[in-house]
C-alpha cells in the first residue's frame, strides 16, 4: 500500500483526521523549521475545571511574541461562518455544522488564563491546514502557511522573557505528565455536560 493511501486510510475517521493535523501543526515549532530560538511547545493538553469539566487544548505555543493557544482545523470542503455565529457551516457532500472554533478557542484562552494564574495575555490562533479557512474571519484565523510567520511577527506590548516562556511551559508540562485524564475521558466528559 502506498503512503498516499495509508495517509487516507489513516486520516479517514474525525479523530485520526484530527490527530494527523496536531501532528502537521506541530511539525512547523520543531527547530529545523521555526528557527533555534528559544520557544516551547505543549501538545494535546487536557485541562480540567474546579466544576469538573475538561478542555482539550491541541497546541500552547510560548514564544518571545506571547503565548499562543492554538485549534488546529482538519477539514475538506468550503467553510463557511464569521466570528460571531455560534456555528460554522462545512460544504463537502452534505453540508454539515462545526461549532465555532474562535469560540471554542475563547474558553480554552480562559481556562489557560486561570491555570496560568492570568499573568499572561494568551493570544488565539485558530489554523486550518487544508488552505481553506473562511473569508472575513480576523486575523487570528490562518491557513498553514501563515502560522509560522504570525507567531514570530506578531506584535505584542510586551516581550515575553526567557524566565517566563520556562515557567509557562514548566507548569503545563508538569500538570500534563500528571494528569490521568485521557482523551476517551474528555470525550465522555464534554458529551454528558
Amino acid at each position: 500500500m502506498g503512503l498516499i493511501r495509508i495517509l487516507r486510510y489513516a486520516t479517514n475517521t474525525k479523530e485520526t483526521r484530527g490527530t494527523f493535523g496536531e501532528m502537521i501543526v506541530a511539525s512547523i515549532f520543531d527547530p529545523r523549521f521555526f528557527g533555534e530560538e528559544e520557544h516551547y511547545l505543549v501538545n494535546d493538553i487536557i485541562l480540567e475545571t474546579p466544576d469538573g469539566i475538561t478542555h482539550q487544548i491541541d497546541h500552547v505555543v510560548i514564544y518571545k511574541t506571547g503565548v499562543f493557544c492554538i485549534e488546529t482545523k482538519n477539514i475538506e470542503g468550503l467553510i463557511l461562518g464569521n466570528p460571531n455565529s455560534k456555528s460554522w457551516t462545512v460544504y463537502n457532500g452534505e453540508p454539515y455544522e462545526i461549532y465555532n472554533p474562535i469560540l471554542q478557542n475563547k474558553k480554552h484562552i480562559a481556562v489557560l488564563s486561570e491555570f496560568t494564574e492570568w499573568k499572561y495575555d494568551i493570544h488565539s490562533v485558530v489554523v486550518f491546514i487544508k488552505g481553506n479557512k473562511p473569508k472575513d474571519c480576523g486575523d487570528c484565523v490562518l491557513d498553514l502557511q501563515e502560522l509560522k510567520d504570525y507567531i514570530k511577527n506578531y506584535s505584542s506590548d510586551k516581550e515575553t522573557t526567557s524566565d517566563e516562556m520556562k515557567e509557562v511551559y514548566s507548569r503545563l508540562t508538569t500538570y500534563k505528565e500528571g494528569s490521568n485524564i485521557t482523551k476517551t475521558e474528555h470525550y465522555r466528559i464534554i458529551n454528558n455536560k
